[in-house]
């Protein structure tokens, strides 16, 4: 009796040292993340232990600008500005990137023998693919699999929000210099129409399609979406800085033809968050609201006088209205302009 004790003692003791090391293995993993959206997105899924780097500007959860500022976090650049040295110096197990700026970056880590999940941004369904893969990678698939269950039950409660709104032709300027839009395969266009808006433009084929200001006069769209983050500046439109940062509603209100666009006749040109907007993860049905409550805000014609981009969003917020958003990515990758 004693002897199979000891048997089965010895059994679960081999057990516990031989079938463990992979769960071991998961709850030590080192990660980093590339882009805000994904860090946002380990966040949720309780793996911020497992975060050794991240962007500048990852801002969500409040967590993450926490960790970076008491030294527990190491910031590996921005965007397009990524240091792939110090990305190796902290010995990831697993890179997160996204959008064709960073596929080279995910092409190089990938060369490099480290595992890289990346998100092209394509459609809500792909980005829910990803987070699932990404679950599956790091031990969470459980809580992957119900973040995702979350956002499509938050995006069908945004949508009933705004159904019963008259729809509104809308023009996101992602990038006023490289004049781009979120195109076919971009999942914003997806949210805008969630949202109860036609975006123009949305039909042509690529995330970021070029569009010119003429197309977008005879467009005469209801509502301007400009981006905006905090201290985005600009705009810029000679030198090297020529498309950094962002534009201003008083910019784009003195274009040749815009007294004739039904968004400058109407005082509908407005700032979008877009550290929330272009977040594709637990952000998502955030971003979706945004854009129904920027869509359908009555029209302000003190924006049309804005000169100046503010320097962050809190001024903008106390001074104009509650429907103001922020941040930039032009995703035309042959000029490489990038916003926050």
């Amino acid at each position: 009796m004693n002897i199979n004790i000891k048997k089965k003692f010895i059994f679960i003791i081999f057990l516990v040292l031989f079938s463990s090391p992979s769960q071991f293995a998961q709850e030590h993993l080192r990660i980093v993340s590339c882009t805000p959206n994904w860090t946002n997105t380990v966040a949720v899924l309780g793996a911020t232990d497992n975060l050794v780097g991240v962007t500048r500007y990852c801002i969500f959860p409040d967590s993450i600008p926490r960790l970076v500022e008491n030294g527990k976090l190491e910031v590996i650049g921005g965007f397009v500005d990524i240091n792939k040295s110090r990305i190796m110096e902290l010995k990831p197990d697993l890179v997160l990137t996204s959008s064709g700026i960073q596929e080279k970056l995910r092409d190089y880590f990938i060369e490099h023998g480290i595992k890289v999940i990346h998100m092209n941004l394509n459609s809500l369904d792909e980005v829910y693919g990803d987070i699932i893969k990404l679950g599956e990678a790091i031990n969470k698939k459980s809580n992957a699999t119900e973040l995702v269950a979350n956002i499509k039950d938050e995006l069908i409660q945004v949508e009933s929000k705004y159904k019963d709104l008259p729809r509104v032709s809308v023009y996101y300027e992602i990038n006023y210099f490289y004049k781009c839009v979120p195109g076919q395969d971009d999942f914003m266009t997806e949210l805008i129409k969630i949202a109860g808006g036609d975006p123009i433009f949305s039909d042509r084929s690529g995330v970021a399609p070029s569009v010119t200001w003429e197309e977008v006069v005879k467009a005469n769209p209801d509502v301007i979406l400009l981006p905006l983050w905090a201290n985005a500046n600009g705009p810029y439109f000679e030198g090297k800085k020529a498309g950094y940062g962002t534009t201003t509603p008083n910019e784009v209100a003195n274009r040749p033809g815009a007294k004739n666009i039904k968004a400058v006749i109407n005082g509908k040109v407005r700032y979008i968050d877009s550290a929330k907007t272009k977040q594709a993860g637990p952000q998502i049905s955030v971003a979706a609201d945004l854009f129904g409550k920027a869509i359908h805000a009555d029209g302000d014609f003190e924006l049309l006088k804005l000169d100046k981009v503010p320097d962050n969003m809190e001024t903008l917020l106390s001074f104009f209205v509650p429907f103001v958003n922020s941040m930039n990515i032009c995703f035309l990758q042959q000029y490489e302009v990038v916003g926050n």
